[in-house]
């Protein structure tokens, strides 16, 4: 009797486990999308960069900031590119970021996609 009621045990952890780890999994999944879903690209003009270790700094920067998903930056058009979630972080502190390193960060314009 011992014995079935473990295999029963065991056979319905075998069931389940899977169904709850897949609701979990969706469940990230969603929030993933709608971080997608929720963020903003922009485009802000940066004076002062003269060389790729410039660029290399302030996309470093930029990239460790919570909320920034993806930073693009080029020293020819002096600006960068960044894509990043409003709920965590605003274009005032990526400009103060950009700022703090010895560069001008101009004004951000929105990027429509």
């Amino acid at each position: 009797m011992k014995l079935q009621f473990n295999l029963l045990l065991l056979l319905s952890l075998l069931v389940i486990t899977p169904m709850v780890i897949g609701c979990k999994q969706n469940s990230s999944d969603n929030e993933s999308a709608q971080m997608v879903k929720n963020e903003i690209k922009v485009t802000i003009p940066i004076e002062g960069m003269s060389c790729m270790s410039c660029v290399a700094n302030v996309r470093k920067t930029l990239s460790n900031m919570d909320g920034v998903t993806e930073v693009k930056v080029s020293l020819q058009d002096k600006k960068a590119i960044i894509t990043f979630v409003p709920e965590k972080a605003t274009t005032e502190q990526l400009r103060k970021a950009i700022n703090q390193l010895g560069y001008k960060a101009g004004n951000p314009q929105e990027i429509k996609e």
